[in-house]
């Protein structure tokens, strides 16, 4: 079974050039490109075999590896990594508050780190444990986040029903609060990391982790919004930011419009680099199509003001040939152009739904006996209430090789070869088999019900749209031109589709996909070669050998290839580089 693989799979058009001499409607069919095949980040945790230690003294040579991301590091553009997640905080003021309201003394921390926030698993005096969260810089907005997590947990624990750690103490104002950092205390999660024991567990266990969670969020589904944002307590949010009703006609009441509301989204998409500071249209949204015009129209702001030519946080994502604003700008104002044939009609599937961004195996504990039931569900960070279709996906612990993997009702079957391949292959193919049966369980019981025609046709230009400058203008383009071919199914009643392709732009198209399909098979071979994790993540125990690795690599390669590569992609193609330079912050330690 394949690892899952990190960022999300991408989904691009095949263009078919017809010999007709105007544009046919049937120039694109809708393929998936293989994804980016980076390794799986190792959940949340001080990575094995290089733990952190466990700190019973409080000093100042403690404080500072405290301060610092130590459980990895990055092959290329390091000194902005850590500098995203380097935050300095007054650790005995942060026991302080815990003593306060445990009433009892810190007297252990082991620090665990997540890509966006350190936590401090404490240990009291009384024997008690409870968990003090840190938000990195490069998590999200000041206060919004923080104060957005805090509400959702308490929204979701106490109305429905949803397992999460109780909340001690918390603040989202950094400056006044004698900590220096926004923070979260909460009881320690029940149970066992799920992460811990997926490998082992029976199908039977399996199942049960599958259907406990499948009713957990359908508990969660029975809050509808009025509007589509963040959720927060009304009093940290403005009266101008918030929206007017908390629950939409219809729903359950659960008798919190008093304490809570919807406001702007928290997400840190809308507050990358110098968003922050715009003055974007960040909600809350009274329509799904408000919403998707605000992704297109922040890029845009973005684009014109900021926006500097092949700049990446991960040359990975790098794309061949220079990239030009005012393409960018055409093409999204095209895509705001169709948004309209983009959302469905159906009322269920518009519903603006709370809905966990991350279900991971880090972030599930099951229950530490033979049932192996869903008992806690950590970091909420992020979690907005949107639109159910755009919302609802599978857990990434439920990835699996979705290669002939049937669609709707139909269940997956062993290859009809089976009986013919050797022992080996067969204990492959039924490992194979029963994730995909787990997965199938999943779309069957909880997202089933939610489907909508043209699923991909509907939702690739939105995910394109926000992120044109990081994976290059081509996948908008190519999810544009579907669009167009899919238009009569799309659009209400006789409504002309507003996009145009010539046929000239569509030769262009098919043959920027193949450079693009070309260049990034390539990258793909090297990300497997090298064991890459996402932006070039890899163990502080690694870290020497593949620095010393990659550097012979380059010098080896023969003067054919690199020549090739050079003719795809003019910029200087070793993608093992920095790209974003940024001034340095205390050092990672070999």
């Amino acid at each position: 079974m394949k690892s899952p693989r990190s960022p999300p799979s991408l989904r691009f058009f095949r263009a078919a050039i017809q010999p007709t001499n105007n544009v046919s409607r049937k120039l694109a069919t809708a393929v998936s490109i293989t994804a980016p095949s980076y390794l799986s980040l190792p959940p949340p945790g001080p990575p094995i075999p290089n733990p952190s230690p466990v700190i019973t003294s409080f000093g100042a040579e403690y404080n500072e590896n405290l301060f610092r991301y130590t459980s990895g590091r990055w092959l290329y553009n390091e000194s902005q990594q850590m500098a995203q997640r380097y935050i300095k905080f007054d650790v005995a003021a942060l026991h302080r508050v815990v003593a306060s309201v445990c009433d009892s003394p810190v007297v252990s921390m082991e620090k665990k780190e997540g890509l966006f926030n350190k936590t401090l698993m404490l240990t009291l005096a009384n024997g008690r444990k409870v968990a003090a969260r840190i938000k990195n810089p490069i998590a999200g907005p000041d206060h919004l986040m923080t104060s957005s997590e805090v509400a959702t947990m308490d929204f979701v624990r106490h109305n429905l029903g949803i397992p999460v750690p109780k909340i001690l103490a918390w603040s989202s104002h950094a400056p006044n609060n004698g900590v220096g950092a926004e923070y979260i205390i909460m009881e320690s999660a029940p149970g066992v990391q799920l992460s811990s024991v997926w490998r082992t567990m029976d199908s039977r266990q399996k199942k049960s982790v599958v259907n406990s969670l499948v009713a957990l969020e359908q508990n969660m589904l029975n809050a509808k919004f009025a509007q589509y944002g963040s959720l927060y307590y009304k009093d940290d949010i403005p009266e101008s930011k918030r929206a007017p009703q908390l629950f939409t006609h219809g729903s359950r009441r659960f008798g919190s419009e008093d304490k809570f509301c919807i406001g702007p989204i928290a997400h840190r998409s809308f507050y990358e680099d110098e968003r922050s500071t715009m003055n974007l249209d960040r909600g809350p949204w009274s329509s799904p199509g408000d919403y998707l015009r605000s992704l297109a129209l922040r890029e845009e702001a973005w684009i014109s003001r900021f926006a500097k030519p092949n700049i990446h946080d991960d040359p990975f994502r790098n794309v061949p040939g220079p990239q030009l604003q005012e393409e960018h700008l055409r093409c999204l104002e095209q895509y705001r152009s169709i948004i309209p044939a983009l959302v469905p009609t159906a009322r269920k599937v518009l519903a603006s739904n709370l809905w966990h961004p991350d279900l991971n195996p880090g972030n599930i504990f099951v229950s530490d006996d033979d049932d192996r039931r869903v008992v806690s569900i950590i970091d909420w960070q992020g979690c907005w209430a949107g639109p159910a279709y755009l919302q609802m996906t599978s857990p990434a612990f439920l990835a699996c090789d979705a290669v002939g993997l049937p669609s709707g009702l139909e269940c997956p079957k062993l290859p009809s070869e089976y009986d013919l391949m050797s022992l080996d292959t067969k204990a492959t193919m039924r490992e194979e088999h029963k994730a995909q049966m787990l997965n199938k369980l999943y779309e069957i019981k909880q997202l089933y019900p939610y489907r909508i025609s043209n699923r991909e046709t509907r939702t690739m230009p939105v995910r394109a749209a926000g992120r044109t400058w990081k994976d290059g203008i081509l996948p908008l383009r190519l999810a544009l031109l579907d669009v167009f071919n899919q238009w009569p199914e799309l659009s209400r009643g006789d409504e002309p589709c507003p996009l145009r392709f010539t046929r000239e732009e569509v030769h262009e198209l098919k043959r920027q996909r193949d450079r693009y399909v070309d260049w990034h098979d390539f990258l793909d071979d090297m990300r497997m070669t090298f064991g890459m994790r996402l932006y070039g993540w890899v163990s502080p125990h690694e870290y020497p050998s593949k620095r010393a690795l990659l550097e012979g690599t380059r010098n080896r390669l023969p003067v054919a290839l690199t020549s090739q590569l050079e003719a795809i992609l003019p910029q200087d193609w070793w993608p093992f580089r920095d790209t974003v330079p940024l001034p340095s912050v205390p050092e990672a330690r070999a």
